[in-house]
């Protein structure tokens, strides 16, 4: 009896830990090539697009050249933005910008 009564209780320990179904982060990415609202468009675009991301947080400072923006990290990570963002052309953190991709933006984000 008590080994059924144990597994009861890891049981219902365990639902509890994995009922979870958000866990909101915030986070800053240096994008160093965004030059001006040409290219701080097409950033905001690529973060945008990927799951998870609550885009009525998303914020572009021009000034300092970052991207502030919440997701939700039960559906996407850091990395899967800082790649969002490199594939659209653009050094993200420490993730190089895609040589094709940069290549091929408009001359003013070039």
């Amino acid at each position: 009896m008590r080994i059924r009564h144990w597994i009861f209780v890891l049981s219902l320990a365990f639902l509890t830990v994995s009922c979870r179904t958000r866990d909101e982060r915030t986070i800053l990415v240096l994008v160093p090539e965004m030059k001006n609202a040409a290219c701080s468009n097409i950033v905001a675009g690529a973060v945008t697009r990927c799951p998870g991301v609550n885009a009525a947080t998303l914020r572009v400072d021009m000034t300092r050249r970052t991207v502030t923006v919440s997701y939700d990290s039960l559906m996407t990570a850091l990395k899967n933005i800082e790649f969002a963002i490199a594939e659209a052309g653009f050094q993200a953190n420490e993730v190089p910008a895609k040589k094709e991709a940069a290549a091929a933006l408009p001359a003013e984000c070039r």
